[in-house]
């Protein structure tokens, strides 16, 4: 492949879509065997901006914006199960019928959820600080879910001077332990979608249907023994929201698991170790979803 053929297909396009109804935002780069990327809860399809730039030399990759996330409209339902159900919607509408799936945070148990619902459609699965592996978690998330605290949030981001600037930055500060790592196209994306009130509405009644007060509601890792597929999980060994041992936990329900570590790490892995997230994908990639590998950025 020559110079302006591999750039060409890392350019990372905007497009959207209608799915039953709901305008639907993505982003798409490259060719080859399909890679759907699902972000975290209150998240944008920006946080895997370097991922698909790693991963677009090989593969057709597409990062959607969740329903209520990002630019994409809600739906009534805002579970696991029913964001599952509409991301096998998305991919038929997109021609990416039986895509690689990776999820991060929220996204982790989404894909779950896909691969449970359709396992015989998806080649290899990779989870990264997914929830739902245990029932540990921050106690912050606690405190958002289960007291006014999490409303008082909601309504007072839009409305403070700076507000989604001063949100983005304590998540950024919390979920990663280099904050300076975090790449501009992630924050300033980010600033944008948390300036809408839907986006808050949705990520707080996620929040408050996966956390309660003896923490994470939905306990998947006891489901993951049914996945026939080839399954990555990586996990940031300084994550603060989700322990790393929940990583450890995942692999032993695993059939066909694999486990990867990733050192000074925290919760937000796509956006803060790309690189070294892409070291761990790209081999999994190319020996489970029937992609070649042909290079590509480092991410970094």
């Amino acid at each position: 492949m020559n110079t302006s053929t591999a750039a060409h297909e890392r350019a990372v396009e905007e497009h959207w879509t209608d799915v039953a109804g709901t305008r639907t935002r993505y982003l798409e780069a490259g060719k080859g065997s399909p890679v759907l990327l699902l972000h975290g809860e209150g998240g944008v399809s920006e946080e895997w901006h370097r991922i698909i730039r790693g991963l677009a030399g090989s593969h057709r990759v597409i990062a959607v914006d969740l329903p209520g996330y990002g630019y994409s409209e809600p739906i009534s339902d805002a579970s696991p199960a029913a964001m599952a159900a509409f991301a096998w919607k998305f991919a038929h509408r997109v021609h990416a019928e039986r895509p690689a799936v990776m999820g991060h945070s929220l996204g982790g148990s989404i894909a779950v959820h896909m691969a449970l619902q359709r396992p015989a459609h998806i080649p290899s699965l990779v989870l990264v600080s997914s929830s739902g592996m245990g029932r540990a978690v921050n106690p912050a998330m606690v405190v958002q879910s289960v007291t006014p605290l999490g409303d008082l949030t909601r309504w007072l981001i839009p409305v403070l001077p700076c507000g989604s600037t001063l949100l983005v930055s304590s998540v950024a500060l919390f979920g990663s332990v280099r904050p300076w790592r975090m790449p501009p196209t992630w924050i300033s994306s980010q600033v944008k979608a948390v300036s809408s009130p839907e986006a808050l509405k949705t990520t707080l009644r996620s929040q408050r249907a996966a956390v309660g007060l003896l923490g994470q509601k939905e306990l998947l890792v006891r489901r993951l023994p049914e996945l026939p597929m080839p399954t990555l999980v990586a996990w940031g060994t300084h994550d603060r929201m989700l322990p790393f041992w929940h990583g450890i936990a995942a692999r032993r329900r695993l059939g066909r698991g694999q486990l990867r570590l990733i050192p000074c790490t925290g919760h937000l892995v796509p956006q803060e170790s790309a690189g070294a997230l892409l070291r761990a994908v790209r081999p999994f990639l190319a020996l489970n979803s029937g992609g070649a590998e042909r290079g590509g950025d480092s991410g970094e």
